[in-house]
C-alpha cells in the first residue's frame, strides 16, 4: 500500500539529535511492505503547492499529532480540514494520532476542546467499550475531542477522555494517544516542558510509565487496519 502521513509537526530541535524527527516515528503504524511518503503540511504558506497529496495517489492517509491546537489560527489548518474532507469523501483509509485524531473530528462536523480535566500525559487507563478490558496507550494531551463527528463511535475511553478512540465503520480509526512515540521519547518531553505542565504532573507521569503499556498492541491494530 502507498500511505501518505499529514505531518502536522516536527519534535523540538533539543531532542532531535537522539530522536530524528517526528516523521520517523511512524514507520511504526505501518506494514514494512508499505511505502510511506511524508508531506509537512504545518510548512504550508498560503498559495503554495506540494504540501498536500493527491488522493488518487494513495491508499491511505495518516494525520500526525502537533503542539498546535486544531482551533487555532495557523495557514494550514484550514486546507488540511479541507483534504480530510476530501480522504473520507473519497472513501479511502484515515488514521488519526492526537492532535490527527482532533484535526479529523473537528474537520468533519465534531467539537474539539481544552479539557477542564487538565493534562493527559503518560499512561492513563481506558478501557475498550466492546470486550470491556483495559487499554493503556502513551498520551501527551490537553485537548480533547468534545463531540464526535456524525457516523463515528467510541472504541475505547474513560471518564477522564470518553472519546479515546473512535472510528467510521472500517474507514477511519483515530487515538487521542500515540502509539507512535516511545516511553524514552515521552520522558524526554516531559523533562523539556516540565515548567510548562508543572512538577506535579511531570512525577505523575513518570509514575504511570511504570504500569502496564500496550503500544505494540495498538500499532498491530494499525497495521492490520490497512488491510481489512
Amino acid at each position: 500500500m502507498k500511505i501518505a502521513l499529514l505531518l502536522c509537526d516536527d519534535i523540538s530541535a533539543e531532542l532531535q539529535d537522539k530522536f530524528g524527527h517526528y516523521q520517523d516515528m511512524f514507520h511504526h503504524l505501518v506494514n514494512k511492505e508499505d511505502q510511506l511518503d511524508v508531506f509537512p503540511v504545518y510548512l504550508y504558506q498560503e498559495n503554495q503547492t506540494g504540501f498536500f497529496p493527491v488522493i488518487a495517489d494513495y491508499d491511505g492517509f495518516i494525520v500526525s499529532g502537533s503542539k498546535h491546537g486544531v482551533y487555532e489560527d495557523h495557514p494550514w489548518l484550514a486546507p488540511l480540514f479541507a483534504k480530510i474532507q476530501q480522504i473520507f469523501e473519497s472513501g479511502k483509509k484515515l488514521v488519526g494520532v492526537c492532535f490527527g485524531h482532533q484535526a479529523i473530528s473537528m474537520a468533519l462536523g465534531g467539537k474539539v476542546a481544552k479539557s477542564d480535566k487538565g493534562w493527559g500525559i503518560g499512561h492513563y487507563q481506558t478501557t475498550w467499550m466492546a470486550e470491556n478490558k483495559p487499554l493503556s496507550l502513551l498520551s501527551f494531551h490537553q485537548d480533547q475531542v468534545a463531540q464526535m463527528p456524525k457516523g463515528f463511535d467510541v472504541l475505547a475511553g474513560s471518564e477522564f477522555c470518553p472519546y479515546y478512540v473512535t472510528h467510521h465503520q472500517q474507514q477511519v480509526l483515530t487515538t487521542q494517544g500515540h502509539p507512535e512515540m516511545s516511553q524514552d521519547y515521552i520522558l524526554a518531553i516531559v523533562d523539556l516542558f516540565e515548567d510548562k505542565i508543572g512538577a506535579d504532573t511531570a512525577i505523575k507521569c513518570r509514575q504511570s510509565l511504570q504500569s502496564h503499556d500496550d503500544t505494540l498492541a495498538f500499532r498491530q491494530l494499525i497495521c492490520h487496519f490497512w488491510t481489512v
